[in-house]
């Protein structure tokens, strides 16, 4: 009997000596809670393929919340049914979240080792932004000369130019972490795929990584701009124009010698800049073979038809009205427009973001071929 109270006194010794995992998020609110739009928290957060939420309710302005998480990413918190008002890195660790039942604009979170760095970073751009006078020179800067304006554009650059320097030097002593994984996901088109896979790699090397969302997303996004270079046969699509009717893609390419796809939207500045450009282009090599199909990132069709009649946009133009989530915008990774991607009559691609200065000599230089 002896025997097995010792054993058991043993077993629960051990239990309790084991480390805690997870995370921890204790939440304080301060002030008249009365003022509070309920006394449900909620944090949300993950990816867009695996989200994730769990509520806690506050007594006497207190609550902890706690779970695990394989991919430590931005979180957020909500009071039921409103909008977050707060937005933090979570990873598995202690966070002390606290505010005044006033004020939810002004939160505070301390804990987890992320977010300290992210903290440090966003002191240190106040810190410069104040002592230069920055947030009001930006707020002035409509009303200012263009003389001014330029003094004011080289005091935000250098700003942030020390502010990037800080996130650089935490990047390269700490290359294999999240904030380093979560940097390159948000940087991963812009950098060459043997630099992105290289980098990818490394994560590969740590058992903390092994189900994250994130690293497997990128190395998925990594793959889809692989199949987008030069040489690859162009993804296939489908999608209506302004009067209901579907158009093939390749039925547009295979009758022409270069065709150009030019993502873009009625709501995109840049985009309408370089439209009457883009006209110019189009009469001058239209009937040499060349030919447009836009697709655009509109949600409203009125305001899609409209742009495309003022800026007498003649080719053929297609949209799901989807805004950012367009089918075909995804299948070809748009993160920003006006963007393009350029395809001979077979469909294989020859260009792809081709900048827009460029735009009239790459299309010349391959029909003169």
């Amino acid at each position: 009997m002896k025997k097995l109270v010792l054993i058991a006194a043993a077993a629960l010794m051990a239990a309790c000596s084991q480390p805690e995992t997870g995370y921890t998020v204790n939440v304080t609110v301060s002030g008249d809670l009365t003022q509070l739009p309920n006394d449900t928290l909620v944090l949300a957060g993950g990816t867009r393929k695996a989200p994730v939420a769990d509520t806690a309710v506050l007594v006497n302005g207190k609550c902890t919340i706690k779970g695990e998480t394989t991919t430590p990413t931005n979180y957020t918190l909500a009071f039921k049914g409103g909008r977050a008002f707060k937005r933090f890195f979570l990873e598995n660790e202690k966070y002390n979240v606290t505010f005044d039942a006033s004020d939810l604009k002004k939160v505070e979170v301390v804990g987890g080792t992320t977010q300290a760095f992210i903290n440090e970073v966003n002191a240190k751009r106040e810190e410069l932004y104040a002592a230069n006078n920055l947030d009001s020179l930006m707020k002035a800067y409509g009303k200012l000369s263009e003389e001014e304006r330029a003094a004011v554009r080289e005091t935000y650059e250098k700003c942030e130019g020390e502010v990037k320097a800080m996130t650089d030097a935490y990047l390269a002593a700490n290359p294999v972490s999240n904030y380093a994984l979560n940097s390159l996901a948000s940087e991963v088109g812009d950098l060459p795929i043997e630099e992105a896979e290289a980098k990818l790699a490394a994560f590969d090397t740590l058992a903390a990584f092994a189900n994250n969302e994130i690293l497997k997303e990128t190395k998925e996004t990594v793959e889809l701009i692989k199949s987008l270079q030069p040489g690859k046969q162009a993804p296939d699509f489908v999608q209506n124009d302004p009067d209901g009717k579907p158009v093939k893609f390749s039925d547009i390419y295979s009758k022409n010698k270069l065709t150009m796809v030019d993502f873009w939207a009625s709501w995109c500045g840049p985009c309408r800049a370089f439209n009457p450009e883009l006209v110019k282009i189009y009469k001058k090599f239209h009937k040499k073979g060349f030919e447009i199909i836009g697709v655009s990132h509109d949600s409203d069709h009125e305001k899609w038809v409209k742009g495309i009649k003022d800026d007498k946009l003649d080719w053929p133009q297609v949209s799901d009205l989807k805004y950012w989530d367009n089918e075909v915008g995804k299948m070809y990774y748009v993160r920003y427009i006006p963007q393009n991607i350029f395809v001979d009559q077979n469909g294989v691609i020859v260009g792809r973001q081709i900048d827009k200065p460029e735009v009239a000599k790459f299309i010349e230089d391959f029909l003169s071929k």
